[in-house]
């Protein structure tokens, strides 16, 4: 009898301890891309310069996913023709429209010379990620995040790539001030996916856990 209390509090604890620590201390995950380029783990699309205004931040940045969505793979596109910002899109497929429905925004960035930490299991999860530095001089990545939990990280500064004096639709990123570099202005996350409960939630499951383990062996003893 006395074994089998032992084996119950051992498989107990464990199993509150993975409870305890899932979200917390979730998958962490670097720069997610080398530079916001075309072939760019994650990278929907950019958008040089970017739209201004437009509704506020959120909306403005689902519009722009939005249109990005609306692109053929590998495509770029001046919206509207031919001053609009320039669209560059990318083949990886997303999941549906963004919209504005509880989204969270991060802005109020300084500079630095490390990356910029979106922590996931505070927030929640998200389809969408949009980055946006220095709106009429930089550009915006937009990045599908699905599946991603844990504490992500993004280039505090970046610049659009330039080749013979043209715009190639790629952003170049840095984590430490450059010449002709520009620091992050924003970011939105879009399309909520789920949530992670909060320490709060976690410390009340896991004495409950406990309490619950008291009674049992109680129970056992008698």
């Amino acid at each position: 009898m006395k074994n089998i209390t032992k084996w119950l509090g051992v498989s107990v604890v464990f199993g509150l301890l993975a409870l305890a620590t899932q979200g917390a201390h979730a998958i962490t995950t670097g720069p997610l891309a080398m530079s916001y380029t075309s072939n760019s783990p994650y990278l929907l699309g950019t958008v040089i310069p970017g739209l201004q205004g437009n509704g506020g931040q959120a909306a403005r940045d689902a519009a722009m996913t939005n249109t990005l969505l609306g692109m053929g793979f590998h495509t770029q596109a001046r919206i509207p023709f031919p001053n609009g910002p320039l669209y560059s899109r990318t083949t990886l497929p997303g999941d549906g429209p963004a919209t504005t429905t509880g989204a969270v925004l991060g802005t109020g960035f300084g500079d630095g010379t490390t990356p910029i930490s979106i922590d996931l299991s505070q927030t929640g999860t998200f389809e969408y990620l949009v980055v946006a530095y220095d709106g009429p001089n930089g550009g915006v990545a937009v990045l599908d995040i699905a599946g991603l939990t844990g504490t992500i990280e993004i280039y505090r500064y970046a610049r659009p790539e330039v080749v013979n004096g043209v715009r190639t639709g790629n952003l170049l990123g840095s984590n430490t001030m450059r010449q002709n570099y520009f620091r992050i202005t924003s970011w939105t996350l879009l399309n909520p996916t789920g949530s992670v409960p909060d320490g709060g939630a976690t410390v009340m499951l896991l004495g409950a856990g406990l309490g619950a383990l008291g009674m049992v062996r109680r129970f056992i003893m008698r």
